[in-house]
């Protein structure tokens, strides 16, 4: 109820557009899924600003990655950028076991001289920068498909509310002008 509440009243009862708001959802949406933690409200309203999006709904909207659920968003996002990535390779099994593939890259030396080598820094290296490609792959395409949806159903409900407070109005106009005994004629919204 409570998130219910607060996308209600902070998102739907924003004084703008639809499209603006809807657009300020969605450029939340996938700057928020992006691996970009600490920088994401920052980068959001930046790019709001740029594309003349609602700014204010920029900012509830990026938490969708908190420390709550950014363990699940970012782990999907990193196995299915994991799967992307191995379908172009010719390999018999392409989800491989994260700890396997540090102790193959990372485990050539063993004991405290390893931290020391250039070659497992070398190995530590090439090792984040694959995961960081899958990941910043997988977050990309993700958030970019919840930004879309986020854009359109945000901009459907902001219609949907607005109609539906415009139809209460309407009738409680006319309710009023009934209790004065006064002739109602229905006009509807242009």
């Amino acid at each position: 109820m409570r998130a219910r509440r607060f996308i209600a009243h902070n998102i739907l009862h924003a004084d703008d557009t639809p499209h603006r708001i809807a657009l300020g959802v969605g450029i939340a949406m996938w700057i928020g899924l992006l691996p970009l933690i600490g920088f994401q409200t920052v980068i959001a309203v930046a790019c709001a600003a740029v594309f003349r999006a609602n700014k204010a709904v920029c900012v509830p909207v990026v938490w969708v990655t908190n420390p709550l659920t950014m363990v699940p968003i970012y782990g999907s996002c990193l196995a299915f950028g994991r799967f992307l990535l191995s379908l172009g390779k010719t390999s018999s099994h392409p989800a491989i076991d994260i700890e396997a593939q540090i102790s193959s890259h990372l485990g050539a030396h063993e004991g405290l001289g390893r931290f020391l080598s250039l070659e497992f820094w070398g190995a530590a290296g090439r090792l984040l920068i694959g995961f960081g490609a899958e990941l910043w792959l997988g977050c990309a395409i993700v958030g970019l498909v919840l930004a879309v949806a986020s854009y359109f159903l945000s901009r459907w409900g902001v219609v949907a509310m607005r109609d539906r407070h415009r139809q209460r109005v309407l009738r409680r106009s006319m309710f009023r002008a009934r209790l004065k005994g006064a002739k109602v004629t229905r006009k509807e919204p242009a």
